[in-house]
C-alpha cells in the first residue's frame, strides 16, 4: 500500500471518528440547553481549538516532525469533531431571521475564544 494511501485512510479513520464524537457531544449539550442558540457547536468548536493548540504544542516540541499519528489527531478527528460549516449554516439562518447581533456573538465568540485556545494549548504543551 502506498505512503499517501495509508495517510488518507488514517485521517480518514480519524474523520470518522470525531463527526461521531461531535454529533455525541453537539447532541448532549443542545438537548440540555434551554437557549434558542446552537450551543453545542460553539463548545464542539472551541474545545476543539484548544485540542489542536495542545496537539500541535506537543507535536513541535516532543516529537519534532509531523507522523501520521499527529495527521490522525489533527486533520482526522479534530477536522471531523470541528466544523465551519455548521457556523456558516447556522449563521445563515441567524441573518435569514434578522438575528444580526445574535449572528455576530456567535461568529465573534467563536473565532476569538477559538484563537486564543488554540494560543493557550500550543503554549501549554510546548515547553
Amino acid at each position: 500500500m502506498s505512503q499517501i494511501l495509508k495517510t488518507s485512510l488514517i485521517i480518514g479513520f480519524g474523520g470518522f471518528l470525531g463527526t461521531l464524537f461531535r454529533y455525541a457531544v453537539t447532541s448532549l449539550i443542545d438537548k440540555s440547553s434551554t437557549v434558542s442558540f446552537p450551543l453545542g457547536t460553539v463548545i464542539v468548536n472551541l474545545i476543539g481549538c484548544f485540542m489542536i493548540g495542545l496537539v500541535s504544542g506537543y507535536f513541535s516540541q516532543k516529537v519534532g516532525d509531523q507522523t501520521q499519528l499527529f495527521f490522525f489527531l489533527t486533520i482526522g478527528c479534530l477536522g471531523g469533531f470541528t466544523t465551519f460549516s455548521a457556523v456558516a449554516l447556522e449563521s445563515q439562518v441567524f441573518i435569514q431571521n434578522g438575528e444580526f447581533i445574535k449572528m455576530l456573538a456567535y461568529v465573534g465568540l467563536q473565532t476569538l475564544l477559538g484563537i486564543l485556545l488554540c494560543l493557550i494549548g500550543y503554549n501549554l504543551l510546548k515547553h
